[in-house]
């Protein structure tokens, strides 16, 4: 009996791991991205978001660095920002929501 309870022990973490390794992956090529800055900066700008209007808001800005630091479309995003467009960005950004509320006000308290 104590056996089994082992042996699902050991696959609960084991599914664990998998569960968070593209998370993982996705920290890690953020970490080992050459420029250091975040994406997140250069979208709000292109999108007409100052960084004031976010940083008055700190749980906001925590919220949303975390987001951009472990979003696995990194490719997406390079891809957005070498282009000329400004639309696009909610198709694949987790603070595309964000923005658009800093952006009309509704964000503000």
């Amino acid at each position: 009996m104590e056996g089994m309870l082992t042996g699902w022990v050991l696959l609960g973490l084991f599914a664990a791991v998998i569960a968070l390794l593209p998370i993982a992956y996705a920290g890690w090529r953020r970490l080992t991205k050459q420029d250091g800055e975040l994406q997140m900066w250069r979208a709000m700008s292109r999108v007409g978001v100052s960084r004031q209007e976010v940083t008055g808001e700190p749980a906001k800005l925590t919220r949303a660095v975390r987001r951009c630091v472990l979003c696995p479309s990194i490719e997406e995003c390079d891809n957005w920002l070498a282009s000329a467009q400004s639309a696009g960005l909610d198709q694949f950004c987790p603070n595309a929501r964000l923005f658009d509320e800093l952006k009309s006000g509704t964000g503000k308290r």
